[in-house]
Formats: structure tokens, C-alpha cells, sequence
């Protein structure tokens, strides 16, 4: 079950100040001939880098996902991604698996994992072992430029947080095994939601006040969680 198998009104995928908007047609899109490897964009590699922090680094140790649990969520949601761009230039949701296998790129689970223990070893050099620094590894062309602008304004959207433990810009939690059919899951904890009346719109965060487009379905106990908050 993907994270968003059921309709939200939510848009967790750029952060609003973003800088780049994607054509799918240039980024995404299948040539007639041969293999097509998918490109890596600054956008597709800040959701790598925001699940990275997310779910690995800037949790307590004990409470650390393993990189090969957390690439296929974020391969899930950087498919999320393109979708959102394909069917808002061309095509209506119901298409897009038509098209999909044809005309649209999108990285193998084996490419996110890939991409997810480079940042590992980028960011550990760089905040553990103090070896270099973002703008040198971008001068030595060890990170591409788009690493660079993409780790950069995640780290200026961290900064610029109005208060400890801000969702604004935080990607849905990864989805919990469920023994019942579920309609999607929790934003928050990854609970499925075997219930539509355990549906619960919130905004992603308390200090957040961009309306409905901005709203997360959560479960009934993180609602509860974020009326305390």
C-alpha cells in the first residue's frame, strides 16, 4: 500500500519556498530508443535527503531506521512526485499507470539505496568526521552541484524553523504493517487507516497556516497527540 492510496489534500513533497518548479517532459520523460536511467533533480534528491535526516540521522540511535528500510518508502514518495507533475501537465491520476511503464522514468529501489548511502557517507564526512565542508566538496566536483543546492536548502529550511520539532517540511512516516486493509496511513506514526472514519485532517504543523492544501491525515491517537501540542 502506498502512502497516498487514498485522496489528501496535502502537498508534503516541496517545501513552498522551493526554488525549482519541474517540466517532466525534460526530467522524467522515457526516450523511443534504448535504456533510460533516471535523472536525479535537486527536487528528487531533497526528498533522499529529507528522509535521510528524517528517519536515520537526526533521530535517537535507538530509534534509527536502516537505509534499506527507508528507500523503498522514499522511492514510493518520489513517485508520488513525478505522478503529481505528469498529471497536472498531461494526464488525469487514472492514466498514469497506463503511461508509466513507457513514457515515464523513475529510479529502481537499487538507485534509491544507492543515492540514500552516498548522503550517508557526503553527510557523515562533512558533521562527524569534520573532513570537509559542503562548499569544498562541491569545489572538488565530489557532490554535484545540485547535492549542493538541494542539501543547502534543506539545511536553510532547518534553520529558518520557527520553533523545536517543526513538520512543515517533514515527508509522511513510513508506513507500519497492517493486518487489516488499510486506506493509506498516518502522516505521523505510519499507522494504516483501516477505517475512512479514522480519517482526521490537520494541519502538518501547528505553526502552519497555508490551509486545506497543507492538511495531513492522521489517526485518531496523533490526533490526539497534536491537540496536546
Amino acid at each position: 500500500m502506498l502512502p497516498h492510496d487514498f485522496p489528501l489534500r496535502e502537498n508534503w513533497m516541496l517545501p513552498h519556498d522551493f526554488p525549482l518548479r519541474e517540466n517532466w517532459m525534460l526530467e522524467y520523460k522515457r526516450g523511443f530508443y534504448g535504456r533510460s536511467r533516471f535523472i536525479w533533480t535537486p527536487a528528487t534528491l531533497g526528498i533522499i535527503i529529507r528522509g535521510y535526516f528524517q528517519f536515520h540521522r537526526s533521530v535517537p540511535s535507538v530509534q534509527r531506521v536502516s537505509l534499506v528500510r527507508i528507500a523503498p518508502h522514499l522511492r514510493a514518495l518520489i513517485r508520488d512526485y513525478v505522478k503529481s507533475l505528469v498529471c497536472k501537465s498531461h494526464f488525469a491520476e487514472d492514466h498514469f499507470e497506463r503511461i508509466r511503464a513507457r513514457w515515464v522514468r523513475l529510479p529502481s529501489l537499487d538507485a534509491v539505496l544507492s543515492k540514500l548511502r552516498e548522503c550517508h557517507r557526503i553527510v557523515h564526512s562533512v558533521n562527524a568526521l569534520c573532513l570537509a565542508t559542503y562548499e569544498s566538496l562541491r569545489d572538488d566536483r565530489v557532490i554535484s552541484m545540485d547535492f549542493y543546492n538541494a542539501i543547502t536548502h534543506f539545511i536553510s529550511l532547518r534553520s529558518a524553523a520557527s520553533h523545536s520539532g517543526c513538520r512543515r517540511h517533514a515527508l509522511p512516516a513510513l508506513p507500519r504493517p497492517s493486518s487489516l486493509p488499510s486506506h493509506g496511513s498516518c502522516f505521523l506514526c505510519g499507522a494504516g487507516l483501516t477505517d475512512k472514519i479514522d480519517w482526521n485532517f490537520i494541519p502538518k504543523c501547528s505553526c502552519d497556516s497555508h490551509g486545506e492544501e497543507d492538511e495531513v491525515c492522521v489517526c485518531s491517537s496523533c490526533l490526539d497527540i497534536f491537540a496536546d501540542e
